[in-house]
C-alpha cells in the first residue's frame, strides 16, 4: 500500500509538471500569462519621480490589463551617472528590468554595444505597429547596424531658458524672445544680488548634473560636429564656435554671476534648489517644470516664463537638434518579452498621456494635442506664464537634424567632459583644454 500511495505522489507530481511545462510553452515561454493566478509584473525604470506621471502611468495599465494576466511596477533611478550606473548594473539581471528609458542617443548606443537593448524590428514586424507615427528620422536615431533598440516617445520640449519672470519685471528687463550670449551675460549681471549665503544670482548652469549644460555651440555647427569627415580624427580644437561658447560660461561663472562649477559640485546645488528657491533668475533644462508646478515640495509663488537659448554674437544659426526625448528599451534578459513589448505599445501610443501634466509631451502622432496641453497647464495657471509656455516651451522646429556618427561616443564623451572640468576648474585655458582633448580623442578613435 505504502509503494501504491508513493507511486500515485509520483505520478500526480509529474501530471503537475507536464501542465505546468505545457502552459508556459503555450504563453510563449512566459509564466503567468491571462488567465493564470499569477500576472506577469512587467518592470519599467525612468528617470521622473513616480509621483511626477510614473505611477498614474503604471495605475491605468494595471487596470486596464488587469484581465489580461499582466501588470506593470515603477522604480525610479536618478539619471545621471551614479543613477545610470545602477541602471545598467540591473539590466544584467533577467529579473530587475524589463522596460527602461534612455535619456539621449549616446545611452542608446552605449548599452547596444554591451547587449542590453532588445532589436525591435522582429516585433514591429510581427505585430505591425505604426512606428511611422514617430517620426521616421526620430526614430532612425536609434538604428545601429540595421537594428532598432529604441525609440522616442516625447517631443523634445523644453530646450530653453527657464525665467523668473517676477525678477525680469522688477529689473525692467523683458522677456526675451532673442538673445545673444553677451545680452544674457548682461542680464544676468543685473539680476546678481547680495552675497554669502543671501546671494542671488543672475543664472545657474547645473554643471554638476550636465557639464555642457550652458554649451550651446550646435547650434551653431552640423550634428556630429566632433568627428573629421573620414571618421580618423576629432575636430574639438578647430571650431571657433565651441570654444567662444565654452568661453561665454567660463565668463558668467567667474563674473560671478552664476555658481562656479566647484562650488555647484561641492555645494551639490540643484535647479530646483537654486531656481525654485529664487536663488537664480534663470535655469536650464525645462525638465523641471514638474517641480514648478509641486509648490508643496518646492513652495513658491512666482511665474516661470520661457525664452529662447541664447546664441553667439559671431555665428550664424544653422541647426536646430534634438527634437525629441526618453528614448524607450526592452531589456533582452527579460524573461517577459511579450508583456514588456504590450507594455511599451500602451505607453508610448496612449498611456503617455498621464506624464503631461509632469512636462513630458507625448510624440506619438496619434495623441490628442489639445488632451495633451490641458493636462500639461492644468492647475499651474498662476505659476507659468501662457503665452511663453505656447510659444517658447512647447515649440518643436521643423527643420530638425539629428547626429548619425555614434564611432567611440561614449569614450569621446568622457574625455570631452574631462577636459571642461579641467577648464572649468581652471586648470587649463579653454584653448589649451580643447586641444587636449581634441588629442586624446584621436587617440581613442584610431584604437
Amino acid at each position: 500500500m505504502h509503494y501504491l500511495k508513493s507511486k500515485i505522489t509520483v505520478l500526480l507530481i509529474a501530471a503537475m509538471l507536464l501542465c505546468s511545462t505545457a502552459a508556459v510553452f503555450a504563453s510563449g515561454g512566459q509564466s503567468g500569462s491571462a488567465g493564470t493566478a499569477q500576472p506577469i509584473t512587467v518592470k519599467f525604470w525612468g528617470g521622473v519621480p513616480p509621483e511626477n506621471g510614473p505611477q498614474a502611468v503604471v495605475d491605468a495599465f494595471n487596470a486596464e490589463f488587469k484581465g489580461k494576466g499582466i501588470q506593470a511596477e515603477y522604480t525610479r533611478f536618478v539619471n545621471d551617472d551614479n543613477g545610470n550606473l545602477l541602471l545598467e548594473t540591473n539590466l544584467l539581471s533577467a529579473d530587475s528590468v524589463d522596460v527602461f528609458m534612455n535619456y539621449n542617443t549616446n545611452q542608446v548606443s552605449k548599452r547596444s554595444d554591451s547587449g542590453m537593448t532588445l532589436d525591435y524590428l522582429p516585433l514591429i514586424a510581427r505585430d505591425k505597429f505604426d512606428i511611422a507615427g514617430f517620426g521616421a528620422e526620430n526614430v532612425a536615431q536609434c538604428n545601429f547596424n540595421g537594428k532598432l533598440y529604441a525609440f522616442p516617445t516625447v517631443k523634445g520640449v523644453g530646450r530653453c531658458t527657464m525665467i523668473n519672470k517676477d525678477m525680469f519685471d522688477a529689473a525692467g528687463i523683458p522677456v526675451p524672445t532673442h538673445w545673444t550670449y553677451s545680452e544674457f551675460r548682461d542680464i544676468a549681471k543685473r539680476l546678481t544680488s547680495g552675497s554669502g549665503a543671501n546671494k542671488v544670482y543672475g543664472a545657474f548652469f547645473n554643471t554638476g548634473q550636465f557639464i555642457d549644460a550652458p554649451l550651446f555651440h550646435f547650434q551653431n555647427l552640423l550634428p556630429d560636429w566632433q568627428y573629421a569627415a573620414d571618421l580618423k580624427s576629432t575636430r574639438y580644437n578647430q571650431e571657433p564656435a565651441v570654444k567662444e561658447a565654452i568661453q561665454f560660461a567660463v565668463n558668467v561663472m567667474n563674473d560671478g554671476s552664476a555658481p562656479t562649477h566647484a562650488d555647484t559640485v561641492t555645494q551639490k546645488l540643484t535647479q530646483e534648489g537654486m531656481f525654485l528657491s529664487g536663488r537664480a533668475a534663470m535655469t536650464f533644462g525645462a525638465w523641471i517644470v514638474r517641480n514648478v508646478k509641486d509648490t508643496v515640495n518646492y513652495p513658491h509663488n512666482f511665474v516661470t516664463a520661457f525664452a529662447p537659448y541664447p546664441v553667439s554674437d559671431q555665428y550664424t544659426v544653422i541647426n536646430n537638434d534634438g527634437g525629441v526625448g526618453d528614448f524607450i528599451s526592452i531589456n533582452p534578459k527579460s524573461k517577459n518579452t511579450d508583456a514588456a513589448w504590450e507594455f511599451v505599445k500602451w505607453y508610448t501610443t496612449k498611456g503617455i498621456v498621464d506624464m503631461a501634466a509632469g512636462g513630458r509631451i507625448g510624440l506619438y502622432a496619434g495623441l490628442d494635442q489639445k488632451v495633451l496641453t490641458d493636462a500639461f497647464l492644468a492647475g499651474s495657471e498662476k505659476l507659468l506664464d501662457p503665452a511663453t509656455t505656447q510659444s517658447i516651451y512647447f515649440y518643436v522646429p521643423q527643420d530638425i537634424k539629428y547626429a548619425k556618427v555614434t564611432l567611440k561616443a561614449p569614450e569621446l564623451t568622457q574625455i570631452w567632459s574631462e577636459s571642461l572640468e579641467a577648464i572649468y576648474n581652471g586648470r587649463m585655458t579653454v584653448e589649451a583644454g580643447m586641444a587636449d582633448c581634441e588629442a586624446r580623442a584621436n587617440k581613442v578613435l584610431v584604437q
